[in-house]
């Protein structure tokens, strides 16, 4: 929080940035663990969404609760992708060197736990694919099991917009399941 206040100019900014702080961190946490699935991780995504609202401060700070709480759950999905990504090249390059280095060594047996992780993977890929307005609604409803009216309330949009955005999301998400092989229907 101090590199936070750091950033910041005037003492009223300083208290303001300070309450929205308080009032969104824990859901920000909430969030991003449900995409990254560690609290390391989680930490550092939310850690930089502040840093970045710190930086622009001067920017936001005129935004109400709903509008800043929307802005910070669109900085800090950003952030969980980037630390995704870049987790998921890292795990590639891993795999490369493991492969190399043990190649007389027997495969172990594929087991159902990871072809579930691998459909799990497959399908936050295709969310993710998806433009922002439908992968947003679809990761509070499926990732945070946030209500409609709860989502509608973080991304500042009525209700009944985010019904509409999640079934054409789910179409979306349909075709590009059934593209990929996962499921024919």
């Amino acid at each position: 929080m101090i590199i936070f206040m750091a950033m910041i100019d005037s003492e009223q900014d300083k208290q303001s940035f300070e309450q929205v702080y308080m009032q969104n961190r824990d859901f920000m946490f909430n969030y991003t663990y449900r995409i990254l699935g560690d609290e390391a991780s989680t930490e550092d995504a939310v850690h930089d969404a502040f840093l970045s609202l710190a930086k622009n401060y001067d920017r936001y700070k005129h935004l109400d609760a709903g509008q800043m709480r929307s802005l910070l759950t669109i900085t800090v999905r950003n952030a969980a992708f980037r630390i995704y990504n870049r987790r998921k090249r890292e795990n590639v390059t891993e795999d490369i060197y493991k492969d190399s280095e043990s190649e007389n060594e027997a495969l172990p047996d594929i087991s159902e736990d990871a072809e579930k992780k691998d459909i799990k993977r497959i399908l936050f890929e295709l969310v993710r694919s998806l433009d922002s307005k439908y992968s947003d609604v679809v990761v509070l409803k499926y990732y945070c099991d946030l209500s409609v009216n709860e989502i509608a309330d973080n991304l500042g949009l009525t209700p009944e917009n985010v019904k509409v955005r999640l079934h054409r999301a789910r179409t979306l998400l349909k075709t590009k399941i059934e593209g990929v092989g996962i499921y024919e229907g």
